[in-house]
């Protein structure tokens, strides 16, 4: 079985503990004169990464994710976000309810490609007898990194522009999406090339 044929869900197991932008840097950026809307700003300064991260597939920041799988591939088990730092555990369900971990020694994690995957190491083997619903549960470490200067520079100025953007049109549009504008979008799509196949 493709991986592209499993039924597959992530979680955010553990958010980051600090944003890739500060206040301080936002506030710069937006030429603040005083600190009346940072409340504000810093909402937005979530907002834009979250939307950045959803729209590259990236996880920014260090961060904790769980993906469930319905069944283990015949091939490689991709992850359908990047960049992956480690896996820290595979956790399995046997049709009788019993949870195991798998020993990293059954596995490699190859982190360098675009997407991540998980292979079988040659002396590995997949667990069988698995319950049939999300029987395996991933937990993988992911990000740039604990700072933002050392998330990609361009990551950073996209969402520079989502905030500028939302904090400049603060009342949503009704009838009309705001744009994809051509900045924005130049500025993510070197990062946007995870893709399961």
């Amino acid at each position: 079985m493709r991986m592209c044929d499993i039924h597959t869900a992530m979680k955010l197991a553990t958010a980051p503990v600090v944003e890739p932008i500060t206040y301080a840097q936002a506030k710069l950026f937006l030429r603040l004169a005083n600190n009346e809307d940072q409340t504000l700003v810093e909402g937005l300064i979530v907002a834009a990464r979250v939307k950045v991260e959803s729209d590259t597939a990236r996880a920014l920041i260090d961060q904790a994710w769980d993906l469930y799988l319905d069944a283990f591939p015949t091939d490689a088990i991709l992850i359908p976000k990047a960049p992956l730092v480690s896996v820290t555990s595979i956790k399995t369900t046997s049709a009788a309810g019993v949870q195991s971990t798998l020993d990293a020694s059954h596995y490699q994690v190859d982190t360098a490609s675009v997407p991540p995957r998980i292979v079988l190491s040659d002396a590995g083997a997949w667990p069988t007898d698995l319950r049939r619903t999300q029987p395996i549960v991933i937990r993988l470490a992911m990000g740039y990194g604990a700072a933002g200067s050392l998330v990609p520079s361009p990551l950073l100025r996209a969402m520079e522009q989502l905030i500028a953007h939302w904090y400049m049109h603060r009342t949503a549009a009704l009838y009309a999406p705001v744009p994809r504008w051509v900045g924005y979008g130049a500025l993510i799509a070197p990062y946007c090339h995870v893709e399961l196949v």
